[in-house]
């Protein structure tokens, strides 16, 4: 008997989801390079996951709340053959690393600008190799439990 994966509630999401006015470049980033990178979930999961990268990877790392990108570029960069997701809903920070790839030329990177739950429902089980998740608790005290991450 098969059952159905559970969906998790987004409801706690909690933050900005944008900050200071992005300027014309940015701009440009969010609104033609992000849609080309941009991970679908109206579609099904490919299979192999792998798929969802032009380069030829071997395996999937996902980054859940990359910041400004500054190592998800860099481990990008300089793991060819590793396909990298990942996850942010802040615009300013999706657009600061948008102009990074688009100046290294990475093909090995796939975006999500949602909350990372959502992806996290969408993806086949045990289809990643490694997670990063450089900080996993920003709300320390007992009241934020609903924000947490893990």
């Amino acid at each position: 008997m098969t059952e159905e994966r559970r969906s998790r509630s987004t409801e706690a999401f909690y933050g900005r989801r944008k900050g200071k006015p992005l300027r014309n470049q940015q701009v440009e980033s969010i609104e033609s390079l992000l849609p080309l990178l941009k991970v679908d979930l109206e579609t099904p999961a490919p299979t192999p996951l792998a798929a969802l990268f032009p380069a030829d990877v071997k395996s999937i790392r996902l980054e859940i709340g990359f910041g400004g990108g500054e190592h998800l570029v860099h481990r990008a960069a300089e793991n060819p053959s590793t396909g990298f997701i990942g996850v942010e809903p802040f615009v300013n920070s999706m657009a600061k690393l948008l102009g990074a790839v688009k100046e290294r030329e990475l093909m090995n990177i796939r975006l999500y600008d949602d909350d990372a739950t959502q992806l996290l429902d969408w993806l086949p089980d045990e289809c990643i190799d490694h997670i990063d998740l450089l900080y996993p608790d920003p709300w320390p005290k007992k009241k934020h439990w609903k924000r947490r991450f893990v």
